[in-house]
């Protein structure tokens, strides 16, 4: 396996996670790069590498570049970052290829299809990493840095990889989201989360096993809305977004599958 120096830009939650990775296999995080300092020492640290939180102090004899920060922060990096010789590439869901093509001739896309938290350490094995480049030969490079450290490199366009993010969003982002919802008012109930993780295992399991479209259980499916009503009631002393949210969801759960009859 070819070994690169890498410079990681960012030090959040993908940072960290594909940084460890890189190294944990041979590759070297030569440096990261960020905006705190605090968090660019540590994640340094970490994988063994200098840090800087000065652009113009970046590492430029690199072979590979990652910009693993919020979509928001990706223009005021590339407008600081120097003409780069090495590939230049950002883990974004929503962010184009094409942003790149004025800091580097070689640039692409690298964006793992995963939820990641610093506190907790995960498998990269069979993650998709969806790659888009340049040309044939910086998708190919990029799809080789995938798979060297278990990812499952996937050419995706620009298009295809919003939409991608978007399910994301409601496949993780939101489904915790409602845990969380649960949890709360369970706790303030006097009940435990513990008491849901079964419920959440299963339901995760079906779907996966199953499909979600034949998996959905509960009064919104089976129209039961006396239920639903008395659902809402007890609501009243939480936030009245989760009425709305709960009359919301339940009306798409019966729209849907009215629809898919």
């Amino acid at each position: 396996m070819v070994k690169y120096r890498i410079v990681q830009i960012g030090a959040g939650n993908v940072a960290t996670h594909i940084s460890k990775a890189f190294q944990e296999v041979g590759h070297s995080v030569v440096q990261v790069v960020g905006r705190a300092e605090a968090n660019a020492r540590a994640l340094a640290k970490e994988v063994g590498a200098a840090y800087t939180i000065t652009m113009s102090n970046i590492d430029k004899t690199a072979d590979r570049y990652i910009i693993s920060v919020p979509d928001s922060a990706i223009p005021n990096v590339l407008s600081a970052l120097p003409q780069l010789s090495g590939i230049v590439v950002h883990t974004s869901g929503s962010t184009p290829a094409s942003a790149l093509q004025k800091v580097s001739e070689s640039y692409g896309v690298f964006y793992p299809f995963q939820t990641f938290s610093k506190a907790r350490s995960i498998s990269l094995k069979g993650v998709p990493f969806c790659i888009e480049a340049s040309g044939a030969d910086v998708v190919s490079a990029l799809s080789q840095i995938a798979a060297s450290i278990g990812g499952k490199p996937v050419e995706m366009d620009s298009e295809q990889r919003r939409w991608l993010h978007l399910t994301g969003v409601f496949a993780c982002n939101f489904v915790n989201h409602m845990f969380s919802i649960s949890q709360v008012i369970a706790q303030e109930k006097g009940l435990t989360f513990d008491m849901l993780k079964p419920l959440i295992r299963e339901t995760v399991s079906k779907a996966l096993e199953g499909g979600p479209e034949n998996s959905q259980t509960g009064p919104a499916i089976r129209g039961d809305s006396e239920t639903i009503e008395k659902h809402v009631a007890m609501l009243k002393d939480f936030d009245t977004e989760w009425r709305d949210i709960y009359r919301l969801l339940s009306s798409s759960i019966w729209n849907t599958a009215q629809n898919n009859d």
